[in-house]
């Protein structure tokens, strides 16, 4: 059987307090040393980790800034672009319709030169033609440059009355 005598109780616990103040003295020292530095370890690496995750999202909007200023510039480009190919456009358009007017202002006084010059030509053809009708019937030579004044008047009152 067991049986319990009172000085090894006492001698059980003089030992288990000196092996406590022993080892608190040596051993929990040095390790609750370890345990804080290791503590300190990991919340300084928690703050650098907190810090990169605070520098990543800055950078990120920061990013996104930019990019949406990227979009609204490349926008502006676009409509700055569009408005200066319209405006080239419509010079363009300005340019050839002046060009086509000028070219119909030219082609109508030629026209109406060359009908000038026809009718000058249909009359001397005409003030011919009469002179020697006139001369034919009249049996007789006239004197030409009476008769072409005469004929010229005729013919300038014929063409009054058109």
């Amino acid at each position: 059987m067991l049986e319990f005598h009172p000085v090894t109780i006492v001698l059980t616990i003089v030992n288990l307090l000196i092996l406590y103040a022993f080892f608190r003295k040596f051993l929990f020292g040095r390790v609750n040393a370890v345990m804080e530095q290791r503590k300190a370890m990991i919340e300084k690496d928690l703050s650098e980790a907190e810090a990169e995750n605070d520098r990543a999202r800055q950078l990120q909007a920061e990013y996104e800034a930019k990019l949406s200023g990227a979009d609204q510039e490349a926008a502006q480009i676009m409509a700055d672009a569009k408005a200066r190919a319209e405006r080239a456009y419509e010079g363009r358009m300005a340019q050839a319709q002046a060009d086509a007017d000028l070219l119909t202002a030219e082609a109508r006084a030629r026209i109406r030169s060359e009908r000038e010059a026809m009718l000058r030509g249909a009359k001397q053809e005409v003030a011919a033609l009469a002179i020697l009708a006139a001369s034919k019937v009249a049996q007789r030579s006239m004197d030409d440059n009476d008769d072409r004044a005469l004929v010229d008047s005729f013919l300038a009152e014929v063409g009054e009355l058109r």
